[in-house]
């Protein structure tokens, strides 16, 4: 659009006292028209009105606690998804007199380490110590075995480790059912 264009022409320009016919004037009264009556707040209207506040500003509602009344004021407790909400709600005019949200309180974890992984840990830890143990305390005669095992015939060696796989096999076998 090019600067010497404008939006509204000066020629149709439409003054106050076009705008507004003469025989209705803003100051008129209306009395033939009823207004509503004001319903007092309920309970379950106060927390429809606690949970359209909160979901404007943004707040993920769990679930709504409680709703009492006090002197004409609404008290509504809300859970939040990490806080709680008191929100406070004038009877008559239906409006959020005041509102708090606290940030609920974590418990810190007493470990950060679950105890099953710490359980894990110190078994692995103490069947490394046990084989140490061993290991030093049969150094000497672990070369004797190592010789007697060499000088027996491999046949009895391969038909040993299939016994011991065999019965590895059938005690996971009965064990799995």
């Amino acid at each position: 659009m090019s600067a010497s264009q404008t939006i509204m022409p000066d020629d149709t320009a439409i003054t106050q006292e076009q705008a507004i016919p003469e025989d209705v004037s803003p100051e008129q009264d209306y009395g033939d028209v009823d207004e509503e009556e004001v319903i007092p707040l309920n309970a379950e209207e106060a927390t429809v009105l606690v949970l359209s506040f909160l979901k404007r500003m943004r707040k993920r509602i769990i679930t709504p606690r409680k709703a009492v009344l006090t002197n004409s004021i609404f008290v509504v407790d809300v859970e939040l998804k990490d806080a709680t909400a008191v929100v406070h709600i004038n009877r008559e005019t239906r409006e959020v007199v005041e509102y708090t949200i606290q940030p609920e309180v974590k418990e810190p974890k007493p470990l950060p380490i679950p105890p099953r992984r710490i359980l894990m840990v110190l078994g692995a830890v103490t069947a490394i110590i046990v084989v140490l143990m061993l290991y030093t305390f049969f150094r000497a005669n672990l070369l004797y075995l190592i010789q007697s095992i060499s000088q027996v015939n491999s046949d009895y060696l391969i038909v040993g480790a299939a016994v011991l796989g065999v019965a590895a096999v059938v005690i996971w076998w009965r064990r799995r059912g």
